[in-house]
């Protein structure tokens, strides 16, 4: 069976959400700070009188916030009257991808632990990890979504696209 997902950029990482919980896709724009909101809360829009939660998944991930870029977007995903704005640092593309391609058994991703993965895919030369978004929104603020790695003080840091040099 052919599903459609939502692709989308978190810092070094490509990510995708299941289309039919995609209401909209909007610019980052007019959000209001809420006080004593965990960290990554980037604050609250005003959606057609609705009041929607903004999360900034680099803040949700761990990873440094950056300032918004002219790339960055708001996910807003909807389940069962539940809204919330998923801030990423890009959106790449609708698409449409085969249950068959999917790898859904024991999978694991660098960024993001396996209780968050529906699945991950290969596009082209990339993998997709496919998100349980709302398992990822509705995970207590001091739960880590990224699994922890061990420290190697040997680790190569530089670009993958400098390491021949």
């Amino acid at each position: 069976m052919k599903r459609k997902y939502v692709a989308f950029r978190v810092g070094e990482e490509q990510f995708g959400i299941g289309l039919e919980e995609v209401a909209k896709i909007i610019r980052l724009e007019n959000v209001t700070d809420v006080p004593a909101a965990p960290s990554f809360v980037e604050g609250v829009l005003n959606l057609g009188g609705d009041v929607v939660p903004v999360v900034n998944l680099r803040g949700r991930f761990s990873l440094p916030r950056l300032a918004p870029s002219r790339w960055s977007r708001v996910i807003v995903v909807e389940r069962e009257q539940r809204r919330f704005g998923v801030l990423v640092d890009g959106v790449r593309e609708i698409l449409e991808l085969d249950d068959d391609n999917i790898l859904t058994e024991a999978v694991s991703a660098p960024a993001v632990k396996s209780e968050f993965v529906l699945g991950i895919a290969k596009i082209r030369d990339d993998l997709l990890v496919l998100l349980d978004i709302f398992r990822v929104l509705s995970a207590p603020p001091e739960v880590s979504l990224r699994p922890e790695l061990p420290v190697r003080p040997e680790a190569d840091l530089r670009p993958i696209g400098n390491r021949g040099a």
